[in-house]
């Protein structure tokens, strides 16, 4: 099954992408729980450097990735500019927090010793509201990959171009394609099958409270760490007065 991708000015036909099937994020998490055998051992420094490099093509790329998500999301472009200068700026800044991830040792007074090591979630869930594609899936997937997880991203359907190119770009940096895995699709197939999948241990979620309280109830269940952000729609109204 494959989903349209229009845009919201003129209806223009961009691209269609795959709607992932509960099977077919079962078979992503399989392969990224594979991968992150190595990639929780990679040096953080390593790690540090493929996200540099990361965000020096997307900076190279920034009129090609802004025009695409002006196209797909309907932002201005100026605005668009911004937040993928923003998505570059986040990959760097995760960067440097591979180098401060470290454990703790302690003697205690009265226990003996204390050794505190920190170590991989694993598979992370990343979904990606329509607003801010790019820089909302630069903030989850970058944190994620510094701290040595995979993550399976799954960008808004009415805007997930964007998304696919920037996951390409990490994919040239050095970031390899089964830790990083864009499972497209809509919310009610796509998204709760994300959520609902056991090797899945940690949801990062961005979108309406109402879903928040499904994917909180789900993890919940099953015992999964949970980060939601949360919002509504507020009404916009431009009236004859206004000077547009």
């Amino acid at each position: 099954m494959m989903l349209d991708v229009c845009n919201p000015a003129t209806g223009e036909h961009l691209s269609s992408v795959e709607v992932f099937s509960a099977n077919d994020i079962s078979a992503a998490a399989e392969r990224a729980a594979e991968a992150a055998k190595a990639w929780e051992h990679t040096a953080p420094s390593v790690r540090a450097v493929k996200l540099v490099n990361a965000a020096s093509l997307i900076r190279s790329r920034q009129d090609a990735l802004s025009a695409l998500l002006t196209r797909e999301q309907g932002k201005p472009l100026a605005e668009a500019r911004s937040e993928i200068q923003g998505a570059a700026h986040v990959f760097e800044y995760y960067a440097s927090v591979c180098g401060s991830i470290r454990g703790d040792a302690q003697n205690l007074p009265n226990y003996g010793y204390l050794n505190v090591v920190r170590k991989p979630v694993g598979v992370c869930a990343a979904i990606i509201p329509w607003n801010m594609p790019a820089i909302i899936f630069a903030w989850k997937a970058g944190a994620a990959l510094a701290c040595g997880n995979p993550v399976l991203a799954k960008p808004s359907a009415t805007a997930p171009l964007t998304v696919t190119a920037i996951a390409h770009a990490l994919h040239e940096a050095g970031i390899p394609k089964d830790i990083l895995q864009n499972v497209t699709g809509n919310g009610e197939e796509t998204g709760r099958a994300l959520v609902e999948e056991p090797l899945v241990r940690h949801v990062s979620f961005t979108g309406s409270t109402a879903a928040g309280r499904e994917v909180g109830a789900s993890a919940g269940r099953n015992l999964k760490r949970v980060h939601l952000e949360l919002g509504g729609n507020d009404a916009f109204i431009v009236t004859k007065s206004a000077d547009v």
